[in-house]
C-alpha cells in the first residue's frame, strides 16, 4: 500500500510539471482549444503551378499520381495539356484543402480535374490528419477553415476526448511533447555527434529508415495494417458517411468553377481472388456510383481491371514503370469517351 501511494504521489508530481511546462511553452490561454489549430498562411504552390503550366486536365491524388500517371503520354495522346498535383500521403481533408485554396483560387483553372482515389478514401475525413499529414494539412489551410478542422478532427473525437483537450494539459499537448522529445532524443545527439543541422538529420532518417529500405512484404503488410480504418463497419457505410464528409464540398467546388470532375477508383494488392473484396465494400462502391451519377460527376473504376497484374507493382499501392504505361493508357482511353466540359 505504501509503494502504490509513493507512484500516485510521483505520479500527481510528474503530472503537474509537465502541466505547468505545457502552459509556460505551448498555452495561450485556459481551456485549451479542442483540437488542432491551422495557422493563417496559405500555401500558394500549386496556384502558381496553374498559373505557369495553364493545364486543361489536370490529374489530382496522393502519390500513386506521380507513379501511376505519366502526363507527358497523355497529353501527346489527347492533345491537351495535362499537369499533376501528387501529395504523398493525401487523404479527403488535405485533397478538400488543395483544391479549395489553390485550384478554385488559380487564375488559370482546368477544364477537367481527375481525382484518383481508393475504395473509401473520399468519404473518410479522419484518414491521415494527423502528426506529420496534419503540418501537410496546415500548409494549405488558414484561420478560415475550421469546416476542415470540424469534419477532419472535432468530429472524430470522443465527448470524452474533447473535454480531455480542453482541460488536461499533457493530453492537450501530446503532440508538441512528442514532437519535443523527438528533436531531443533522435535528432539532436545525430546533430550534436555528426555536426548535421536538423534538415541533414532528417534526410539521412529518411534515408535509412524510408520506404525504399523495407522488405516488400513487411512494406505491404505495414500500408495494409495502416489502412484498415478505411474498412471498418463506419467508413464502409456511404450513407452514413457522405454528410460527414468532404466529398461533397469537392464536388461544389468543381461545380461552382466549372470544373468537370472524374473520380478514378485505382487498383490496389489489399484484394485478390483469394481474398475478395468484402461485400459491404461492393455495396459502397455502388452507392458512390449512384451518388456520383446523381451530381454530374463521372466515376471510373479500375479496381478490378485485369491489366494491371500483381507484376506491376512495386507495392500495395504504386505501380513500376511498366504499370505506369499500362495505367496512363487505360486513363487515356477512359476519358477519350468523356463529352468535354
Amino acid at each position: 500500500m505504501r509503494e502504490f501511494k509513493q507512484y500516485l504521489l510521483s505520479l500527481l508530481i510528474l503530472t503537474g510539471l509537465i502541466s505547468g511546462f505545457v502552459f509556460l511553452r505551448f498555452a495561450d490561454g485556459y481551456p485549451f482549444p479542442v483540437g488542432l489549430q491551422f495557422d493563417p498562411h496559405i500555401r500558394q504552390k500549386y496556384e502558381e503551378m496553374l498559373a505557369e503550366e495553364r493545364p486543361q486536365i489536370l490529374v489530382f491524388g496522393d502519390s500513386v499520381v506521380e507513379t501511376n500517371v505519366d502526363t507527358n503520354l497523355m497529353a501527346s495522346k489527347l492533345g491537351k495539356s495535362v499537369s499533376a498535383i501528387s501529395e504523398p500521403g493525401a487523404g479527403s481533408a488535405l485533397l478538400y484543402l488543395v483544391l479549395k485554396n489553390n485550384v478554385a483560387t488559380a487564375e488559370s483553372r482546368p477544364d477537367l480535374l481527375i481525382l484518383l482515389f481508393r475504395d473509401t478514401v473520399l468519404t473518410s475525413p479522419g484518414f491521415r490528419v494527423h502528426g506529420s499529414f496534419f503540418e501537410v494539412m496546415d500548409e494549405y489551410a488558414g484561420t478560415e477553415d475550421d469546416f476542415a478542422l470540424q469534419l477532419a478532427i472535432r468530429d472524430q473525437m470522443s465527448p470524452l476526448e474533447k473535454l480531455a483537450e480542453a482541460y488536461f494539459p499533457p493530453y492537450w499537448g501530446r503532440w508538441d511533447l512528442r514532437a519535443l522529445l523527438v528533436s531531443r532524443v533522435i535528432n539532436l545527439p545525430v546533430r550534436a555527434l555528426f555536426d548535421c543541422t536538423q534538415e541533414c538529420s532528417e534526410a539521412a532518417m529518411g534515408d535509412v529508415f524510408g520506404n525504399q529500405n523495407f522488405e516488400p512484404d513487411q512494406l505491404n503488410e505495414a500500408i495494409n495494417s495502416a489502412e484498415n480504418f478505411l474498412y471498418t463497419d463506419e467508413n464502409l457505410d456511404f450513407e452514413g458517411q457522405i454528410d460527414r464528409s468532404f466529398l461533397p464540398e469537392i464536388v461544389r467546388i468543381c461545380q461552382e468553377n466549372n470544373i468537370k470532375l472524374i473520380l478514378v477508383r485505382t487498383k490496389i494488392l489489399r484484394f485478390s481472388i483469394e481474398n475478395p473484396e468484402p461485400s459491404a465494400l461492393t455495396n459502397y462502391v455502388n452507392d458512390l456510383s449512384a451518388y456520383a451519377q446523381s451530381h454530374g460527376v463521372i466515376l471510373i473504376d479500375f479496381a478490378r481491371d485485369d491489366r494491371l497484374k500483381p507484376t506491376v507493382f512495386k507495392d500495395m499501392h504504386h505501380l513500376n514503370q511498366e504499370g505506369k504505361t499500362i495505367f496512363s493508357e487505360m486513363l487515356i482511353e477512359a476519358i477519350g469517351s468523356v463529352p468535354p466540359p
